[in-house]
């Protein structure tokens, strides 16, 4: 273990000795944090926050996986980045760590537009990964900001400036038979910018039975009106035709093989397609310098059709649609040594799921077992305040949210399984910042969230063939921390310690059928340490690095298979490293090598079972050529370099001892962008 991180920084002080011999250090530019609801100095902010701009790196990208734009984030951890069928795990400090598939707990925002659906669940198969321009993280509960699910929060900004027209082409290759084909363009009117990327990945993964085919689409137009008022439109479409799922094997069949796939999700045919549409418009006007309003609507449809490893409900034909609408007012006041910040929102989010159940046959549809309308409802209204006095910055902010889920029983052959849940929830915050001297901060804050479950694991009702599971509470947590900030002219560091208060979180389980259901445990705590620094040493190279310490315990759980009180929660390491040294040269050159230290975890609320640690190291470089008109980039990349054995996923608490998805050895990319 010490000796790859040691080989990691070895390399990295090779390049920053390269890189000073004709450099000069540079000031980092000081990072504005608009997820924040107030456009505000990240160092100011009482709140523990991650931003990463892709600007530099992006061609040099994979871009297989969101994974990959996330390694690096303090406190945050994602499981099943090659299991396209289930989608990424993402958990920030523990919310969203039960999910299933795809995200729970955690909000998704996309260029200021909601991506997770009202209930709280989000998918990132339909977002473009080389249209990412920049991400920030809030890495607390911010259900004052953003409502249910929101555990922390993840707001994604695509390519949204157009110096001048251009079109872009891409085509990379890699292990497994991956093939990825790019296309993009931007054109610039004097008061109109239009962007298109289109994308097209296959790849017959790792692991047998575990490929998958997506085709996607994504358009942006931003025009401005006049100085003061500004429009931004998205459009978005995905098709994924298969996506397969290998499952989850036990210790002894990883160890036979770690590339078969489990026998019953080949004889079930287990797999997924997907079809999503959405469409969005942003609209800002200012009234003045102090007086601002914003306002957003959005629609989206999915239709998705999966099989699962079990006869009975082992089919899914789910049509969604869902939509919201949001606007907020900001008033700003500005006296001597006095700055202040109020503003008044509300949001509304609509969701219908058509879901039906059919028999699986092996993989052929068989006759129904569940035909229901499941419906959440949202409203929620909020007051945020920002006040900067002298060197203190003070945030407030109060939310209430009704939520209203339904379920409406159309498979009446076994009675009216119908009915209503109320869950509704007022949530608060208060943060403040103190300047101690340049470059010096120091910062605390109180905020709470709650995390209604979302409408599949209510449907997946252990009770009845139908309707809610009623007795599946909504979890509900608040966080504390405590931190410090340094911001020089080419250091940022953060130092945070969180505590964090959760009720009824909900946990997953899985039955000997293979059925995925979910319960409450009664009180856990999570204690935890987080700390990150990026260097700028010259303008040619930069190192980021980042600790993670989690101590997260069930204090009050009980169930019939036993106590488990004091046991910690399962799939989330107690330690984690990630080390990154980027070498960039004027000439085009880019190199980075990004190293990463999981520490040990379990598999079960019993802590029986414990995955073992393992630290990977990759390394991505390109070398951009200009020409005359145009411009082409080689790159090239190495994932898993030192052919590290690890699990991609860990399925919690399942039946057999199936806990584990093992991930691929070392494996290559590469490919080439033209730039016209």
């Amino acid at each position: 273990m010490k000796f790859p991180l040691l080989v990691f920084v070895l390399i990295g002080s090779l390049l920053k000795i390269q890189a000073q011999k004709d450099s000069i250090i540079q000031t980092l530019e000081p990072v504005i944090i608009k997820s924040y609801k107030f456009e505000t100095i990240k160092e100011k902010l009482p709140a523990s926050i991650t931003a990463k701009d892709f600007t530099q790196s992006q061609n040099s990208r994979q871009q297989l996986s969101f994974n990959d734009y996330l390694i690096d984030v303090p406190g945050l951890f994602a499981l099943n980045a090659t299991n396209y069928s289930q989608d990424l795990r993402v958990s920030i400090r523990g919310f969203g760590a039960r999910s299933s598939f795809g995200i729970r707990g955690v909000k998704i925002m996309v260029d200021g537009i909601p991506e997770t659906t009202p209930d709280g669940q989000g998918q990132i198969d339909n977002l473009n990964l080389g249209a990412i321009k920049n991400l920030e993280v809030i890495r607390g509960s911010s259900s004052v900001l953003y409502g249910n699910a929101s555990g922390g929060v993840i707001s994604i900004n695509t390519l949204d400036t157009v110096d001048e027209n251009y079109v872009n082409f891409g085509i990379t290759g890699g292990n497994y038979g991956m093939q990825q084909y790019q296309f993009s363009t931007g054109l610039k009117t004097e008061k109109t910018n239009f962007l298109l990327q289109v994308n097209h990945v296959k790849t017959n993964g790792y692991r047998d039975f575990s490929g998958f085919k997506n085709t996607n689409f994504n358009g942006r137009i931003f025009h401005s009106f006049s100085n003061r008022s500004k429009l931004n439109l998205v459009l978005n479409y995905s098709d994924s035709p298969y996506a397969q799922d290998a499952g989850s094997l036990n210790e002894d069949s990883v160890k036979e093989d770690r590339r078969q796939a489990r026998q019953r999700n080949v004889d079930f045919d287990t797999e997924e397609s997907i079809k999503q549409f959405k469409i969005g418009a942003n609209y800002n006007y200012k009234f003045s310098q102090l007086t601002k309003f914003n306002t957003y609507a959005f629609f989206a449809t999915r239709d998705f059709y999966g099989k699962l490893p079990f006869e009975f409900g082992g089919v899914i034909d789910l049509d969604r649609n869902y939509f919201g609408h949001g606007s907020n007012i900001d008033f700003h006041t500005k006296k001597k040594n006095l700055f202040n910040k109020i503003q008044l929102g509300y949001e509304l989010a609509f969701q219908n799921d058509l879901r039906q159940r059919f028999r699986n046959l092996e993989g052929e549809q068989g006759d129904k077992t569940l035909d229901q309308n499941e419906i959440f409802n949202n409203f929620g209204v909020y007051v945020l305040d920002q006040l900067e006095i002298k060197n203190w910055l003070l945030s407030t902010g109060l939310r209430y949210d009704s939520n209203v889920l339904k379920a409406e029983d159309n498979f009446l052959d076994n009675g009216d399984d119908s009915g209503i849940i109320n869950l509704n929830a007022f949530n608060v915050s208060f943060g403040a910042n103190y300047k101690l001297k340049d470059y010096h901060y120091i910062f605390g804050n109180i905020s709470t969230s709650f995390e209604t479950p979302v409408l599949n694991e209510l449907s997946s009702n252990p009770f009845t063939d139908g309707g809610f599971n009623e007795d599946l509470e909504a979890q509900k947590a608040t966080n504390y921390e405590i931190g410090y900030k340094l911001k020089n002219k080419n250091t940022q560091a953060e130092l945070v310690f969180f505590y964090i208060k959760t009720k009824n979180d909900i946990v997953p389980l899985e039955l000997e059928d293979g059925g995925d259901f979910f319960r409450n445990a009664g009180i856990s705590e999570r204690k935890g340490v987080e700390l990150s620094i990026t260097n700028k040493f010259t303008e040619q190279f930069k190192i980021n690095a980042s600790y993670t310490y989690s101590d997260f315990r069930y204090e009050d759980y009980t169930t019939s298979n036993g106590v488990f009180d004091g046991k910690a929660l399962p799939a989330i390491p107690k330690h984690r490293v990630s080390l990154n040294s980027t070498y960039n040269t004027n000439k085009g050159l880019f190199i980075q090598l990004q190293g990463s230290h999981v520490g040990s975890l379990y598999v079960n609320d019993s802590n029986s079972v414990k995955d073992d640690a393992y630290t990977v190291l990759n390394l991505r470089l390109k070398q951009s050529i200009k020409f005359e008109k145009f411009a082409l980039v080689p790159f090239i990349g190495v994932n898993n370099i030192l052919d590290q054995t690890y699990n991609d996923n860990i399925r919690i608490n399942a039946f057999g001892g199936r806990y584990f998805e093992p991930a691929a050895g070392s494996n290559v990319y590469g490919g080439v962008r033209l730039l016209l």
